[in-house]
């Protein structure tokens, strides 16, 4: 792997990051695809790692640099008010003037956005997803069909023939002579 001088220190800040195991080759190629990433993604990687969407698994580290748009950190963002005037700020058509603005608790809003969106907070700020879907490195297995069980076959034939009988006439039979 080709690093400059300074990818050195990612490299030994990425090592932690990443799951104990898996044969050095995979986590060689995990390494290489990481160490492209831009600072910002660098950062980006890190506050996934220290949220409830961390990575696993050295296939997800191998995908991560080509689905960095999954997720969304806010560098800016820090506590649960900035939260609340953000959603505000995207949730209301009027202009208000300061005096309003001074009368609003932005922290019920904040909780609010925080639970709607599945956001937390990192070192690095605030961290949700995109959702965009997760791009696989292997496209994933189609599911088989799953053919249904005799006993499946076997209840679908019999309410077949159900409602076959309630479609077509009744014919009585005709009484036995005595």
């Amino acid at each position: 792997m080709s690093l400059s001088k300074t990818e050195p220190n990612f490299m030994e800040h990425l090592k932690p990051l990443l799951p104990a195991g898996g044969d050095a080759s995979e986590l060689e190629a995990a390494a290489q695809a990481l160490a492209g990433l831009s600072p910002e993604n660098r950062d980006l990687l890190a506050a996934v790692q220290e949220s409830s969407y961390r990575l696993t698994t050295l296939e997800q580290f191998r995908e991560f640099p080509a689905n960095t748009e999954y997720f969304v950190l806010e560098p800016n963002i820090s506590k649960v008010e900035d939260v609340g005037w953000r959603y505000l700020a995207q949730h209301l058509d009027v202009l208000l003037p300061p005096e309003l603005l001074d009368a609003i608790d932005p922290v019920p809003f904040g909780n609010h956005a925080m639970q709607e969106e599945q956001g937390c907070f990192t070192s690095k700020g605030y961290l949700t997803l995109s959702g965009d879907e997760w791009e696989y490195e292997r496209p994933r297995e189609k599911q088989i069909e799953k053919k249904p069980s005799i006993k499946e076959r076997l209840e679908q034939s019999r309410k077949e023939c159900a409602n076959q009988s309630k479609v077509q006439p009744h014919r009585e039979k005709p009484a036995p002579e005595r």
